[in-house]
């Protein structure tokens, strides 16, 4: 069928399949103005354009000033939406979805009419069949300005899938579209690192990692003393990808954390870490609260690994001290030895 059609025939001019959002659609275009109308219709002139449905949608919104003809309009928008979706045409969908949300062209006081339709076009079954769709998608990625653009809505609907027993798709793919959200608006991410589930407080946090946004950076840093370890672990993780391992500080903090798993996680993101601040850290860390025997030596073993013009230095400080006992004397053996293989 021709694209005009869609908008700009009379209802009788329909073939008789035609859905009755579009009939209803078509009777209301067909009361407007002629000269309007024509003026529309002329935009599809090329039938081969993808946007001019959109195009006439938009001008549509702007000049309809009758309530109920306003809601019926966005009654088509949300089938043009939906049906795009189920068919697994992702740019068609974003296409629509950017036609009424950004830039829009509609009266400020129909919002909530716009609201509404927002609302009907997230039902969940829709959301269902969007995420089994990006998940499926080729290349991976597909789909991530759609994921977007959606929002709000979109995040409260896949932290919900990190509840239920049985989410439409993998939990991992949850995360991943999650953070597509992220990387267009932190705050919509972000306002769900407050949740009572340690869970999803997790999930939140490696998707705050992965958007890619020096904005997602404070709210990362608020859950580094988040009372469950696994939520303190991703937070790291978050930070150092965020800041590119120039998070050195946050890093030997977690050092002294009472969870093994936390301290464990730090050491293996500063031996990663490309900061030459991570020598000096170290170095004080050592000289001032050591911790336990094992994770001391392995510490000085990260620094004696560092390609630093200060690791010498630094270990002769750590290797130069007298008068040592416990894991002090553990620090220094461990900085002579290491220092021994690097005269070698």
């Amino acid at each position: 069928m021709d694209p005009a059609a869609d908008l700009a025939a009379s209802p009788q001019d329909l073939p008789p399949d035609a859905g009755e959002p579009l009939r209803e659609e078509a009777a209301e275009v067909a009361s407007l103005d002629e000269a309007l109308v024509q003026r529309l219709a002329a935009q599809f002139s090329d039938t081969g354009s993808p946007d001019a449905g959109i195009t006439v949608l938009r001008d549509l919104l702007r000049i309809e000033t009758r309530r109920p003809r306003f809601h019926r309009l966005l009654r088509v928008w949300v089938g043009k939406v939906t049906s795009a979706v189920r068919a697994g045409d992702l740019a068609r969908a974003e296409a629509w979805m950017r036609g009424l949300l950004v830039a829009p062209t509609y009266p400020a006081e129909y919002a909530d009419l716009v609201a509404e339709a927002f609302d009907e076009v997230s039902d969940p079954q829709v959301l269902d069949d969007l995420v089994v769709r990006l998940a499926a998608a080729d290349p991976p990625g597909t789909g991530a300005g759609l994921v977007a653009v959606w929002g709000e809505r979109l995040a409260r609907y896949l932290v919900q899938g990190m509840v239920v027993e049985e989410p439409p798709v993998n939990r991992r793919y949850l995360v991943e579209f999650l953070s597509w959200i992220g990387r267009s608006d932190v705050r919509l991410v972000a306002a769900f690192v407050a949740d009572p589930r340690w869970f999803v407080v997790r999930n939140v946090a490696i998707a705050l990692g992965r958007t890619g946004r020096p904005q997602a950076v404070p709210p990362l840093e608020s859950l580094l003393t988040h009372p469950d370890h696994r939520v303190r672990v991703e937070a790291m993780r978050g930070l150092f990808a965020l800041r590119r391992g120039e998070a050195v500080a946050p890093l030997v903090g977690a050092l002294t954390d009472p969870e093994p798993r936390v301290r464990h996680a730090a050491v293996s993101l500063l031996r990663a870490s490309p900061s030459r601040e991570v020598v000096t850290a170290l170095v004080d860390l050592l000289e001032t609260r050591p911790p336990v025997a094992a994770e001391a030596r392995r510490l000085v073993e990260i620094i004696a690994e560092r390609s630093d013009p200060a690791v010498p230095a630094a270990l002769e400080r750590l290797a130069g001290r007298r008068r040592t006992m416990g894991t002090a004397r553990v620090v220094r053996d461990a900085a002579r030895q290491a220092l021994a293989g690097l005269r070698r």
